[in-house]
């Protein structure tokens, strides 16, 4: 059996400078391909290393970090009641952790083998704790939520305070793949017209972005959460009144890539995502369909769009679903190389209500 199948797509999606599309695997209720039955990935992110895709998922018994690219491997299972993160692809190898209601219980890191560290020592359960991802070869950072909220380091069994930012709240930090940082944080109160501002560590902390609640010379009334950060670059998404932006900020300079209103209808709520010279991020366009965009050095376009047909194991099948929330799933995932990986839901072409499934698929750069 071959184990990826080449997308035959039909629209005008522009495909210049990546490959034709891998199907990497179909998840369905059954007659699943390269992936068991019955198992899905919906909340899960790509991390991708070595061609080989990283997603949570889950199936009647639980959650698992699985592996998909030539055929599947299970690569750990959660205890039960606990959950997995979303995977993360840095330093050479794909770090996760395992959680409960109550705290982070360990970390895996994958690198063929796998190694898993217990965590006992993160402080009291009653203070809320996420983002357990590598800042160095040897080293954690993960985030403290609470009345004072800060970053603190684990190595080696033991916690040290890293970078208290004074704000009432951070936001959930994105990782770049050599132990980057970035955040948004919130002044005062949890308040929509408390100050806004962005955070960058590659060594140093510094504030590269603020609204005008936090800079009144600042021309950015809302700034989203959700970023994406790879060495001294940070992309985020932002609003100064003339449409949502698309924002590329680097060595103190901000430049526009897109905006809502000329290059596409609007920004979908999901996180960008970046690397190896491509940035993806999701969106809708003027005829009102879902569209995964890219942007690179051939500038911004659509890669991926609702409506769009694929052939699969299965035959023919078109990206679309009766409820357009539930047509992709998550935020794309992207190598070093460049290359893009979505979820994305697979139906009949000639009879949009019977689901094929939901297709991992695969867009290398060329």
């Amino acid at each position: 059996m071959k184990y990826l199948i080449p997308l035959m797509l039909f629209s005008h999606t522009a495909l210049a400078a990546f490959s034709k599309p891998e199907l990497l695997a179909r998840l369905s209720d059954v007659q699943a391909w390269n992936a068991p039955d019955n198992t899905w990935c919906f909340t899960s992110e790509p991390a991708i290393l070595n061609d080989q895709v990283y997603l949570s998922c889950f199936d009647v018994d639980g959650y698992f970090m699985g592996q998909f690219g030539k055929g599947f491997k299970m690569i750990s299972r959660a205890e039960p009641d606990n959950m997995n993160s979303l995977p993360q692809a840095s330093f050479g190898k794909v770090t996760w952790y395992e959680f409960n209601e109550m705290d982070i219980v360990r970390s895996y890191e994958f690198t063929g083998a796998l190694k898993k560290i217990e965590l006992n020592t993160l402080g009291p359960r009653s203070e809320s704790k996420d983002s357990f991802y590598p800042i160095s070869g040897d080293s954690w950072f993960f985030r403290v939520k609470g009345d004072a909220p800060e970053i603190m380091i684990w190595k080696n069994g033991e916690v040290t305070p890293f970078f208290n930012p004074s704000a009432a709240y951070i936001y959930t930090p994105q990782v770049g793949p050599r132990g980057e940082i970035a955040f948004k944080t919130r002044d005062g109160d949890y308040n929509e017209t408390s100050p806004d501002r962005l955070w960058q560590y590659t060594g140093s902390w510094k504030v590269i972005l603020e609204d005008k609640e936090a800079n009144p010379s600042s021309p950015w009334k809302t700034i989203r959460h959700q970023l994406a950060v790879e060495g001294n670059r940070v992309v985020a998404l932002a609003d100064d009144g003339k449409g949502e932006a698309l924002l590329l900020i680097e060595n103190g300079n901000v430049r526009v890539l897109a905006r809502a209103g000329k290059e596409l209808s609007r920004f979908d709520y999901f996180t960008p995502k970046m690397r190896g010279g491509t940035i993806a991020v999701r969106g809708e366009d003027f005829q009102k369909r879902k569209v995964l965009y890219v942007y690179d050095e051939q500038g911004f376009r659509p890669l991926l769009t609702q409506g769009d047909i694929v052939h699969t194991d299965k035959g023919p099948a078109r990206v679309h679903y009766k409820d357009q929330n539930a047509l992709f799933y998550g935020s794309p995932g992207i190598d070093e190389r460049g290359s893009v990986v979505q979820q994305a839901t697979l139906t009949d072409p000639d009879f949009p209500s019977t689901l094929i499934g939901i297709g991992i698929i695969k867009f290398r750069k060329e």
